[in-house]
């Protein structure tokens, strides 16, 4: 089975419980293949609809491992088609009520199957957070959430 960690917008101006930083540089080195996304405020079509002026940078809040596939988005989804390599893909990062649950709703659409790591994702605040969790425990499973 080939499984690899997708680090869902770890930015700067994104990190809203900065505890979890540490741990989730930590957490990289486990996996032979690393994702990295990052949200870009650059042509991104949810800043005119949501009258939102996106983060204030694109820097990483962590060092990523060396060899780390790293990526801009301008949506919510981190799915890229890279991806379709693998059977089983980690998700951690910020924020689990948007752009961790629509990449797993992506995920799992393209056969692979999405494994939501809880204590690794945090949104704005713990009720959204817990929202999140909650319709991804509807829509792929409470198994696929650890």
């Amino acid at each position: 089975m080939r499984k690899a960690l997708l680090i869902i917008d770890v930015q700067k101006s994104a990190v809203s419980k900065p505890e979890l930083v540490q741990d989730i540089e930590k957490l990289q080195n486990k996996y032979e293949t690393v994702f990295i996304s990052k949200f870009t405020n650059k042509n991104s079509p949810l800043l005119p609809l949501l009258n939102w002026q996106g983060y204030n940078d694109e820097n990483l809040a962590f060092t990523p491992q060396k060899d780390a596939i790293i990526f801009n988005k301008t949506g919510y989804s981190s799915y890229l088609q890279e991806m379709k390599n693998f059977d089983e893909i980690d998700i951690c990062g910020f924020d689990t009520d948007a752009c961790v649950y629509k990449t797993a709703m992506d995920l799992i659409e393209q056969g692979i199957r999405p494994i939501i790591l809880k204590n690794y994702c945090f949104s704005a605040n713990q009720e959204f957070h817990s929202a999140g969790l909650k319709l991804i425990e509807r829509n792929i499973g409470k198994h696929n959430i650890r």
